[in-house]
């Protein structure tokens, strides 16, 4: 967990990031990232969502929109809109992210993976159990292909399909 002097020695680290490298330069992208993470971690979500996308900015225009880089952090993004119960927001994001690495990286890249099930996770915590479960369902599929059935990621999305099914159930009662 980040201490209150750990952002503060980023905060100031950014502002003379900024000053001497410019904002989009790199050096200052990562300090911005790695600030936007403390404040997620702290819960301070407006600032990190302003810094995330800020970020995102920086690498659409520097390194184009389905780069590698640009795919995280939006994805950084979506994953905080998503701590923060801006789930319609994220599911936007993380559908746009779904397809752009499903085109780039195949669909069963680890990334690919990870995004199709926070993407579950944002229909599931909506209420939207169907779709979510049709996602974990298609993720748990991919996984045991791609890893295996006793891979940690492939054990999750199974726990992922249960608790999707149970909450399904329970809705029935």
């Amino acid at each position: 967990m980040p201490t209150p002097k750990n952002i503060h020695e980023l905060e100031a680290l950014l502002v003379s990031s900024e000053e001497n490298n410019g904002i989009d330069h790199v050096d200052t992208a990562e300090i911005r990232h790695k600030l936007a993470h403390c404040y997620r971690a702290i819960q301070n979500f407006d600032k990190a969502i302003i810094l995330f996308k800020r970020n995102i900015s920086t690498s659409e225009k520097s390194l184009g929109l389905t780069h590698m880089i640009t795919l995280r952090r939006r994805s950084s993004l979506a994953n905080c809109l998503y701590a923060s119960s801006r789930y319609d927001e994220a599911i936007r994001i993380f559908e746009s992210i779904l397809h752009d690495r499903s085109r780039s990286l195949g669909p069963y890249h680890p990334d690919t993976l990870r995004t199709q099930g926070s993407l579950a996770n944002c229909y599931r915590a909506i209420g939207a159990l169907e779709k979510s479960l049709q996602l974990h369902n298609e993720n748990l599929r991919l996984r045991k292909k791609f890893l295996g059935s006793r891979d940690e990621s492939t054990i999750s999305s199974a726990r992922n399909v249960n608790l999707t099914k149970h909450l399904m159930h329970a809705n029935d009662l």
